[in-house]
């Protein structure tokens, strides 16, 4: 008959136990880890928020950018004026002379209904909003320099347009 001593009874029943409770977590590191992910989201979320309410306001002066480099380029093109028509609730891009041919449709797009813009034109000393306002580009590509202020609530992206190159920089901004 085999005796059992300490070391062989270590050996068939306390080693296969702390084997397998090696393989998993624990309930109480389960909790900890929970608790670094929800305060790393509630770090996070907010300036996230922050960044979809910037989105907003950008979208509409990236697409008033690609308006004025659409109208440079075809008023370069084709050797004729285009205008930007800067209407209350959408951009219009078009030619100046409609005598001419043209089988182009006008390029619409439609601002978001919270999102309101105002313009400083060079001579002007504050912003006004304009019920039509027209943005003229010559056949050379030259523009008009205009100043926009983009308003959504309290925000609002202030940008500038180079009149040689059509470019729309942001100059100042207010997002909360």
């Amino acid at each position: 008959m085999r005796r059992w001593g300490i070391r062989s009874l270590r050996q068939r029943f306390v080693r296969p136990y702390l084997q397998c409770r090696a393989a998993g977590f624990t309930i109480l590191e389960v909790c900890v880890v929970l608790f670094i992910v929800a305060v790393l989201f509630v770090v996070a979320v907010p300036p996230a928020a922050h960044l979809f309410d910037e989105e907003k306001l950008q979208a509409p002066i990236r697409e008033l950018q690609a308006f004025a480099r659409t109208a440079r380029r075809n008023a370069m093109m084709e050797d004729r004026s285009y205008e930007v028509l800067l209407l209350n609730d959408s951009y219009v891009l078009r030619p100046v002379d409609n005598g001419k041919e043209t089988e182009k449709k006008p390029i619409t797009y439609g601002l978001p209904s919270d999102v309101t813009f105002a313009i400083k034109r060079l001579g002007d000393r504050e912003f006004r909003k304009e019920a039509d306002a027209r943005w003229i580009f010559s056949a050379n590509g030259l523009c008009e320099p205009i100043t926009f202020l983009f308003q959504r609530g309290s925000d609002w992206i202030r940008c500038r347009a180079d009149p040689l190159t059509a470019t729309i920089e942001n100059e100042e901004s207010f997002i909360r």
